[in-house]
């Protein structure tokens, strides 16, 4: 059963608050979290005063003004906007509203395939973390805590390769001590899984927990609530600056999500280096990763492929079946 406490609630603005709040719970009677997509209409439903509406009524005016690309709007943004004001109407017409439901014709082509994984070098890797450990200003108690909050949380970024969502939701009843697991709960697809940690990062998991954590939350923030994920992109923009590693601008990286890019390419190149089977250790590592299935996971072999030229022909040669044809750039989850 979910917990009631993994909801996060929005509020909800103009003449059609009423409408969203029912069709959030609607989503959530169904057993799905709809965090992210609850604070998206939120902001649909706060952009909607900008127009005259119709009690109750969604018109093609405003679907298609929220859909009108931005400046700086990434195609991951559209395609949110999108899926949330379609999501929004097919509810109101089922429930007998008057509502415009948008067609894919309705936005802007998508540039599908414009950003590359950003795979960092062993040697950045330690830089990285040579960085972050000694990137702390203690000026409050809360501050020397969010330092060591956060020297846990990258680390278990690459060392476990986990979405930074997975990792903020983590509770202290999550974490199996005894057996160095991790339990990520009603991950994206709504999938749950155990994660294994080594020795040394369960320790020093331990130790914070022992030292720092008051409520139940594995990484809470100054108010003892889940922390929120952008506290972990700003640290990471910091750390980056400190280790003198290069960002390329929004949308360019690296980005946060790249230490679970990284840490797929760094272990097929450990596997691979040790000759151990691909085609069982593929869907064991989609499995880890909690892809749906292993077709994201495959494009992992290209890209190490193209990483570390060195093993290249040989990868070619004994799983060039497998590789993916064409480029590797898009989003790998």
């Amino acid at each position: 059963m979910r917990n009631k406490q993994t909801y996060k609630y929005y509020v909800y603005m103009g003449v059609l608050s009423n409408v969203c709040q029912k069709f959030v719970a609607e989503k959530r009677a169904m057993g799905v979290i709809f965090n992210a997509e609850a604070k998206r209409l939120a902001e649909f439903s706060r952009f909607s005063l900008n127009y005259y509406l119709p009690t109750d009524t969604l018109t093609e005016e405003v679907v298609k003004g929220w859909l009108t690309r931005r400046p700086n709007d990434a195609d991951k943004t559209v395609a949110h906007r999108f899926a949330i004001v379609k999501g929004l109407a097919e509810y109101m017409l089922r429930m007998g509203y008057s509502a415009y439901c948008p067609a894919r014709g309705d936005i802007p082509k998508l540039q599908t395939g414009t950003y590359i994984p950003y795979i960092f070098t062993h040697d950045e890797v330690i830089t990285f973390f040579n960085a972050l450990d000694s990137s702390g200003n203690f000026y409050t108690a809360y501050s020397s805590r969010h330092q060591n909050m956060m020297v846990q949380i990258f680390r278990l970024l690459y060392c476990c390769g986990l979405r930074v969502s997975e990792v903020c939701r983590l509770t202290i009843n999550d974490v199996n001590w005894e057996e160095s697991l991790l339990l990520i709960r009603d991950a994206k697809f709504g999938k749950s899984r155990y994660i294994p940690m080594s020795e040394e990062m369960t320790e020093n998991l331990r130790s914070y927990v022992n030292s720092n954590i008051h409520t139940p939350y594995l990484f809470p923030n100054r108010y003892g609530e889940t922390l929120e994920p952008q506290a972990v992109y700003r640290k990471f923009r910091n750390v980056l600056v400190l280790a003198g590693i290069s960002h390329n601008g929004r949308g360019s990286g690296p980005r946060v999500h790249d230490f679970r890019h990284t840490f797929s390419v760094h272990c097929l190149q450990k596997w691979i280096a040790a000759e151990l089977p691909l085609t069982s250790a593929l869907p064991r590592l989609s499995v880890y990763l909690g892809h749906t299935g292993i077709g994201s996971t495959e494009k992992y072999l290209r890209m190490t492929a193209e990483v570390y030229p060195e093993i290249s022909e040989n990868l070619s040669r004994t799983y060039g079946y497998l590789i993916p044809k064409g480029d590797i750039s898009g989003e790998i989850d």
